[in-house]
């Protein structure tokens, strides 16, 4: 993504590496996030399953749930720094100031639902939720 295309100045080129930057941290923490939720999640039912405990496996509900909104808001602004980057990459595209970094102003709007609700985000934790109310209706 960081090549350098000839119709590019060498300052567009070094802000496209700051963008592609951010948007490896995004991505990476989006990673980590997921692989927290799986560790977590599979840690508390285990532990509801042994004593069995109803509400302990609420927690691994609810912390599932709150791993879905973290790593949505992560894709989410991952989503908007790439929008940022293809501006960037366009030539000549009004508004977006040499340097730029605010993606929310110059990035193209990114739906919070659209985020939350996108294929990756469902099979990672529409699964993970499906499981853990599965074993809080079993365990009650």
């Amino acid at each position: 993504m960081t090549a350098a295309q000839p119709h590019l100045g060498p300052e567009e080129v070094k802000h496209l590496e700051f963008l592609q930057a951010v948007i490896a941290r995004h991505a990476n923490t989006s990673f980590l996030v997921k692989s927290w939720a799986m560790t977590v999640s599979g840690a508390f039912i285990a532990v509801a399953t042994r004593g069995p405990s109803w509400k302990t496996a609420a927690v691994a509900l609810g912390l599932a749930a709150g791993f879905w909104l973290l790593d949505s808001y992560y894709l989410r602004q991952e989503r908007r720094f790439r929008s940022l980057y293809e501006k960037v990459t366009e030539r000549g595209s009004p508004g977006v100031p040499p340097f730029s970094m605010d993606a929310e102003r110059h990035g193209g709007p990114v739906p919070w639902r659209a985020v939350a609700l996108s294929r990756t985000m469902l099979l990672s934790y529409g699964v993970l939720v499906a499981i853990d109310t599965m074993t809080v209706l079993f365990l009650a």
